[in-house]
């Protein structure tokens, strides 16, 4: 993004193979912390019920 606005820009074919494992990996990292999250607030829950 520049000044707010989205740039589009024409990539290499290998530039483009980066990308696409770089997108993969970032998706399967947010993926995890989620999980993670979900977990966390499991076993807390677990710990000390939420009083309603």
């Amino acid at each position: 993004m520049k000044g707010g606005k989205l740039v589009h820009r024409t990539v290499s074919p290998e530039q483009a193979a980066v990308l696409e494992i770089a997108i993969a990996n970032h998706r399967k990292a947010k993926k995890l912390m989620q999980d993670w999250e979900q977990e966390t607030e499991r076993l807390l829950d677990a710990q000390a019920p939420r009083k309603p």
